[in-house]
């Protein structure tokens, strides 16, 4: 017998992404009649950062507050919500947003879509995710990367190439 919690998991880090990724979610715990669990991720990387935020209980007082607003927001655009769970851990997000979903039926994310270089430099939630997790994902793209998309498609703009590396889209 499977040991996955009727749950789904969603990273919720307050960027027009995440809340694409927290609706698709809500809603999905809703048409199968689960739980979402709501994971905000936090840390502090000392005062050489160059961070605003003074401390790691700040660090984790600011998730909590972005976790709780966004969430708060979105349920209350919903007339039956589902029952809900928030979750703000410390740590890299890409690897405690695994482990939140260890007994979830589903991860779901916002992919911010940063590119490549940025990618390659600081690393991708999203790949980590991809590849680490033990539950199947779902990534929802950021609205404003959609949006240029169908601009461009629209345009005929699709498909410009860059030396040595093919089509661009």
């Amino acid at each position: 017998m499977d040991a996955r919690e009727h749950v789904i998991v969603c990273g919720v880090d307050g960027s027009p992404a995440g809340r694409r990724g927290l609706d698709w979610a809500l809603h999905e715990a809703r048409r199968r009649n689960c739980r979402l669990r709501a994971v905000a991720v936090w840390s502090w990387d000392g005062p050489e950062s160059g961070s605003a935020i003074s401390s790691p209980a700040a660090a984790q007082h600011r998730a909590e507050e972005v976790l709780n607003r966004v969430l708060d927001e979105a349920l209350a655009m919903l007339t039956d919500p589902p029952e809900t769970e928030r979750l703000a851990m410390e740590g890299r997000p890409s690897e405690r947003l695994c482990f939140a979903a260890l007994d979830a039926e589903l991860l779901v994310l916002g992919s911010h879509g940063h590119g490549a270089v940025h990618d390659t430099l600081v690393g991708s939630t999203s790949r980590h995710v991809i590849r680490h997790a033990t539950c199947p994902v779902v990534i929802l793209p950021d609205p404003r990367h959609v949006k240029r998309e169908l601009r461009r498609v629209r345009t005929g703009r699709r498909g410009v190439t860059s030396p040595g590396r093919g089509p661009i889209f």
